[in-house]
């Protein structure tokens, strides 16, 4: 029960590093030409988001984040390298899997909605490593070694 609890700790954390670190990281970079065809397609992407929709996202966000922190914290003892780069490959392990979800769901969309899935896998490049290396500083201060 104490793991489980320093484990939603850490991804609280995680999570806060991603929106207020990733986020104009993501603003910057990829936010236009990831959502520039949104508008186009309004049958088919929600850009009418309510209050509900932004806290059911935080939570869908929360597991995913809560999941790769968990992958990381069963397979980093395997892991060769400093404890930073066992974190970057901890998560970049998990950033290769959204990748494969997000390729999986293009395959089914038109030509002209494809552009939001790669930039959503550029997004993934950007949001895990920044998460990684976040990972990389508190993930000891959570689970000290004894």
């Amino acid at each position: 029960m104490k793991t489980v609890l320093k484990m939603i700790g850490l991804v609280v954390v995680l999570n806060l590093v991603r929106y207020f670190v990733g986020g104009p990281i993501e603003g910057f970079t990829i936010m236009e030409p990831m959502h520039r065809v949104m508008p186009m397609y309004p049958n088919t992407f929600d850009t009418d988001f309510t209050s509900s929709d932004v806290a059911i996202s935080l939570v869908y966000n929360y597991l995913m984040w809560f999941w790769a922190a968990v992958v990381f914290h069963l397979i980093h003892p395997q892991l060769k390298g400093p404890f930073w780069l066992k974190s970057l490959k901890g998560y970049w392990l998990m950033g290769l899997f959204f990748c494969s979800l997000a390729a999986v769901y293009m395959n089914h969309y038109v030509d002209a909605i494809k552009p939001f899935y790669l930039w959503s896998m550029v997004d993934a490049a950007i949001v895990f490593t920044v998460v990684g290396l976040a990972n990389a500083v508190f993930y000891p201060l959570f689970f000290k070694k004894k």
